[in-house]
């Protein structure tokens, strides 16, 4: 059974954006995404084991604080 990283982004043009990414521990791959307007967001925490929140380099503290309450 694969297994998988639920990735949420916070800010940005896609804030709020839930996809999964497949986690293979064979071939490490960063967890990363570049969103519509060609910022590169990066991970900023672990909610939940295997849930990940990518931070947008514009995002606000407050748009950050509401995704890790959510």
């Amino acid at each position: 059974m694969d297994s998988f990283y639920e990735c949420i982004i916070a800010g940005g043009p896609q804030h709020g954006l839930v996809f999964r990414r497949p986690a293979d521990a064979r071939h490490s791959t960063p967890l990363a995404v570049v969103t519509d307007d060609g910022q590169l967001c990066t991970p900023a925490a672990r909610k939940f084991g295997s849930r990940v929140v990518l931070l947008h380099p514009q995002a606000t503290g407050e748009q950050f604080r509401t995704i890790l309450a959510a």
